[in-house]
């Protein structure tokens, strides 16, 4: 079969669409997870798989393995038996200056512009 120019142009097309659309979506995904919550509490006891904390070969839960266990998900670096998680009734806050810190407020009289206040019309 004999392919033109025109169907080689569309194909290439087509093809360079879908990988953008897939790289894109494959990016996406991983920002939703970026920021965890601390949630809890949760039950592990002896029988029940590993508690999942990101890389179980890099940042393993330390505990006794012979009785039951409470604990928390908490931010990257507050655990206490592992790097986010925290074992106990009373998992830490957040960290200070974690989040969103808003602006100063504007004086009055003055509007936000496009990025930056200025005198209202």
């Amino acid at each position: 079969m004999k392919t033109t120019h025109s169907q080689k142009r569309m194909l290439a097309a087509a093809l360079l669409s879908a990988g953008v659309a897939l790289a894109g979506s494959g990016l996406s995904t991983g920002v939703a997870a970026a920021d965890v919550q601390p949630t809890g509490p949760f039950t592990w006891c002896p029988g029940d798989a590993p508690v999942p904390t990101g890389n179980i070969r890099v940042n393993p839960v330390i505990w006794d393995e012979n009785v039951c266990h409470d604990y928390w998900y908490v931010y990257h670096g507050q655990g206490n038996v592992a790097q986010n998680i925290w074992e106990g009734p009373n998992p830490p806050g957040p960290p200070p200056g974690h989040g969103f810190v808003p602006p100063p407020p504007i004086p009055p009289g003055w509007c936000w512009g496009l990025f930056l206040p200025s005198p209202c019309p």
